[in-house]
């Protein structure tokens, strides 16, 4: 593909005013000319920066601009930004952006448009003219969800810490929401949990950031025979509130999320403020979160010779590549959690998750036959004990509403 970026379609010109796209909009000053010059690219989040890649294809103006003068304008349907811009270099056809850049577009646009090139070009926002980063962020983890929802449940049911993980929560839920109850889920995803519950007769308000996921498991809950018992709400957490009221409750009997949207929200003390008023007096919040110190990481990188690998996770957000995940994600310790959710709810007890087993992306080193099981039963033993119950690949966490919300 040889046209230039900066000459693009009619169709392409409605996607950069789409507040939906897969595209922004750059404006570089010509090196030349002194002039502003636009050009519409893909592009990849990782924490508040923003990744995008070249054409494989010939010389682009955009990039020679913006090598002379970095300082660059994003355009997207969110807002305006302001941002530096650095040339840097893919680390080799294994580069974890890479392969994020891949899985949002697809291997076809990858291999027909950019196979070959050997850098991209990393925004970093210095000021917001209108609108939020925030924005870009949320739109960019719709696209990455929406990219695998088809395949979601088998990357999930085909990995067996996966599948102890979900089974370990959905019991601690059971125990938590009784049939009758409706309860609300952040990031449900394709309804591992969500259709157990349902299942169990309680009512589940699964609300996630991707249409697609939620189509999946709205096909499910009707091959289940739940659909009265599953109410999907596609929107961000900001929209949580508006979108249960919507529905007709205004309080309901709890909520919950598990392994993964908590660690991506990059809201967090609005989302538990939102939370505390949509539950009634006392109503229960459970949280599956990825932990800030893995046990079972932490010595085992060490003991391979890799400390980068073995503290990753001291730092947020997170490193692309230096965890599981290829969307930028953050650790969190039950004491720093504590800082954004303790305003509006009390901690109730810790249970730790894969402690002394490997977590999901290391798998080849999960025990065989009955020592498999026996280090289940140990690891949930564990799990209720302090400090191991801190020191899991996860943890879940039962918190109860506070009377009066600090703040």
């Amino acid at each position: 593909m040889g046209r230039r970026l900066t000459t693009i379609s009619h169709q392409e010109s409605f996607l950069a005013l789409n507040p939906q796209t897969q595209y922004v909009r750059i404006e570089t000053i010509g090196r030349k000319s002194g002039k502003p010059r636009q050009a519409l690219l893909r592009f990849v989040t990782f924490g508040e920066k923003i990744a995008i890649f070249p054409l494989n294809a010939g010389r682009q103006d955009w990039l020679s601009n913006l090598k002379a003068n970095p300082k660059v304008k994003l355009y997207t349907g969110r807002g305006i930004f302001s941002c530096i811009a650095q040339t840097r270099r893919i680390v080799g056809i294994n580069d974890p952006l890479l392969a994020v850049f891949t899985k949002k577009y697809g291997r076809q646009i990858i291999g027909e448009r950019y196979r070959g090139q050997r850098s991209y070009v990393e925004l970093q926002v210095t000021s917001v003219e209108t609108g939020k980063l925030d924005d870009i962020i949320y739109d960019d983890l719709e696209a990455a969800f929406d990219g695998v929802a088809q395949h979601y449940d088998e990357h999930i049911l085909g990995n067996p810490i996966n599948t102890w993980l979900r089974n370990v929560s959905v019991s601690m839920l059971k125990r938590f929401f009784e049939p009758g109850s409706v309860v609300l889920e952040v990031g449900c995803g394709t309804g591992t949990e969500t259709l157990s519950l349902a299942k169990h007769g309680i009512t589940v308000l699964a609300s996630d950031i991707s249409g697609r996921m939620l189509e999946v498991l709205e096909r499910k809950a009707r091959e289940e025979g739940v659909p009265d018992r599953v109410i999907t709400l596609h929107c961000r957490a900001g929209e949580l509130v508006r979108k249960v009221n919507a529905l007709g409750f205004n309080k309901i009997d709890g909520a919950y999320s598990t392994y993964g949207a908590i660690n991506t929200e990059p809201n967090l003390d609005d989302l538990f403020r939102d939370l505390h008023g949509l539950l009634k007096e006392d109503g229960i919040l459970v949280l599956g979160v990825w932990n800030k110190y893995s046990l079972y990481e932490v010595l085992g990188y060490l003991l391979r010779g890799r400390p980068g690998l073995a503290f990753a996770r001291l730092r947020n957000p997170v490193p692309i590549g230096r965890s599981r995940f290829c969307i930028a994600s953050n650790a969190y310790s039950v004491a720093s959690l504590d800082e954004h959710i303790g305003p509006f709810f009390k901690l109730r007890s810790i249970f730790g998750v894969v402690i002394l087993l490997p977590p999901s992306n290391l798998i080849r080193y999960l025990p065989r036959g009955r020592w498999l099981g026996f280090f289940k039963r140990l690891d949930l033993q564990l799990g209720r004990v302090f400090p191991f119950n801190r020191l899991g690949d996860h943890f879940l966490a039962v918190y109860v509403a506070r009377g009066d919300a600090r703040r």
